[in-house]
């Protein structure tokens, strides 16, 4: 089963402090075969994430490059199967879900366009602990991978 993981997704499994980390860990317990797809576009956020993470203080100091570090040479070897989208097309799905529903529901630019990704990808499922980007998912006819999750 082919999975988009939103950075809220990868932030949690990645980083044990994180307050969704165990939940993120039971993916691989409920869904033993889905393959969890890495984007050029999760390169810059979900990186970036990380180092927003470190700056805020809920990562050690030089704990962001160790996990950039090792995410990538997990995508080297293969773990996290590396998929290509068309931007312009990404941009385009992005607008035409803006068109159709940021007037009936809270969304952020960054919502439209991981939806949109997901889309373009032809992922399977979407995995996320934003609740408005599940809503959109949801609501553009995306299944949600929803996994057990500490209330926050």
């Amino acid at each position: 089963m082919r999975v988009y993981a939103d950075t809220s997704w990868w932030l949690g499994y990645k980083c044990r402090r994180d307050t969704q980390h165990a939940a993120a860990l039971s993916l691989f317990d409920s869904e033993p075969d889905a393959e969890v797809l890495w984007t050029p576009w999760q390169r810059v956020e979900v990186l970036n994430g990380f180092c927003q993470a470190e700056r805020a203080g809920l990562l050690a100091k030089g704990e962001s490059r160790q996990i950039i570090r090792l995410l990538e040479q997990e995508v080297r070897l293969g773990y996290w199967p590396h998929v290509e989208f068309d931007w312009t097309a990404a941009v385009r799905t992005a607008g035409e879900l803006r068109a159709e529903h940021s007037l009936k529901m809270v969304i952020r630019a960054m919502d439209l366009f991981h939806v949109a990704i997901a889309i373009e990808v032809a992922a399977e499922m979407l995995l996320s602990f934003d609740d408005d980007q599940i809503a959109l998912a949801e609501a553009a006819g995306l299944t949600v991978l929803k996994l057990p999750r500490k209330q926050r």
